[in-house]
């Protein structure tokens, strides 16, 4: 069975005036179904680059980015959003929600997006997943940042992607509704098998994952914390 996600010997640089700054290099992982891994390292380590080039938002100078078997630099561009689409799921420390959305309608967003028609009744039950049925027709600015990443979780999972990209995910939270909300996802993504990718400063987060990683110089290493 090929594994979910596969990056090989990936090199990626950007132009800063006359300088060639290189910010990954040689860089490879692989994770397999239902695996849990955490990426630590500094800021300004290149991790925002590295999950850029994971949804296929940017493409590597070298090497292969490849999601389920599929080679994104090889893809359309429409290609790659039905990929981000049906493969994806991205939880974002911001949260990314749409303002003019309900909590219904911003989880149910990539079911739309994708054509389905029954997306408001499963975006409901996505909602309950994450304990918010109650919360389904109030707007990101009627609800706390813990409220707000649980709607972001539940539109992550809502098609049930076999990867999941976390980036600090708690890292607007207090912590106890940091943990509340990870716990949530931790649960969520063991239950529907779903292999998670967390990007974390957090040492007590990296030690749920079944595997810790850093990103020092540009490449990957095992953490040990």
């Amino acid at each position: 069975m090929n594994p979910i996600l596969r990056v090989n010997c990936v090199c990626k640089s950007f132009q800063q005036g006359n300088q060639c700054v290189e910010v990954l290099r040689d860089l490879s992982i692989q994770a397999e179904k239902g695996e849990k891994i955490a990426i630590l390292g500094p800021s300004g380590c290149g991790k925002s680059t590295l999950l850029s080039l994971l949804a296929g938002l940017d493409n590597p100078d070298t090497g292969t980015v490849e999601i389920d078997g599929m080679d994104l630099a090889k893809q359309s561009e429409d290609d790659r959003s039905q990929i981000r689409s049906e493969k994806l799921g991205i939880v974002f420390q911001q949260y990314h929600l749409m303002r003019n959305l309900n909590a219904v309608e911003n989880v149910g967003l990539p079911l739309e997006i994708l054509g389905a028609t029954d997306f408001p009744d499963l975006a409901r039950n996505a909602l309950e997943d994450v304990g918010l049925g109650h919360r389904a027709a109030h707007f990101p600015s009627e609800m706390s940042g813990g409220e707000c990443q649980r709607v972001a979780i539940a539109r992550a999972l809502i098609n049930r992607p076999p990867l999941v990209l976390a980036d600090e995910p708690s890292g607007n939270l207090d912590q106890k509704t940091g943990v509340e909300v990870m716990d949530l996802l931790f649960n969520l993504c063991n239950e529907f098998n779903i292999t998670l990718l967390l990007v974390t400063h957090n040492r007590d987060l990296a030690e749920r994952c079944d595997r810790a990683l850093l990103l020092k110089d540009g490449a990957l290493a095992e953490f040990n914390s």
